[in-house]
């Protein structure tokens, strides 16, 4: 029996190693790519949740609408170690950021004018 397997195996038409490492080769380096491109895209949505909530944190409590700052608070810093935290952000972004301006918190209060005394020249 192994006599004939022998002998079958002979007759078989001779197959490149090249090829086959070419090919593995390639199938490698695509889903290397592809991998790449994955964690990038995951870099990039956990920065914009992360911006969205240094946003939520410096933004006043007037502009949450309810005045439910730290329910957006701990729905994104939830959001950021979980994995969902960019589908927060999103809705963060055009429900309160957007809406409330780009400023992003308060200006810094500004000094009335002293009318009291008179100016020196």
């Amino acid at each position: 029996m192994l006599a004939l397997l022998a002998q079958a195996t002979d007759n078989l038409p001779d197959v490149s190693n090249s090829v086959n490492n070419t090919n593995a080769t390639g199938i490698i380096a695509g889903l290397g790519i592809f991998l790449l491109v994955i964690v990038i895209i995951g870099l990039v949505l956990w920065l914009f949740n992360l911006w969205m909530a240094i946003d939520c944190a410096v933004r006043k409590d007037t502009d949450f609408p309810g005045n439910n700052k730290t329910l957006w608070l701990v729905l994104l810093f939830v959001g950021l170690f979980v994995g969902f935290g960019w589908i927060v952000a999103l809705v963060y972004y055009f429900s309160v950021k957007k809406k409330a301006g780009q400023g992003g918190g308060g200006a810094a209060p500004s000094q009335p004018a002293n009318t009291d005394t008179p100016a020196q020249e």
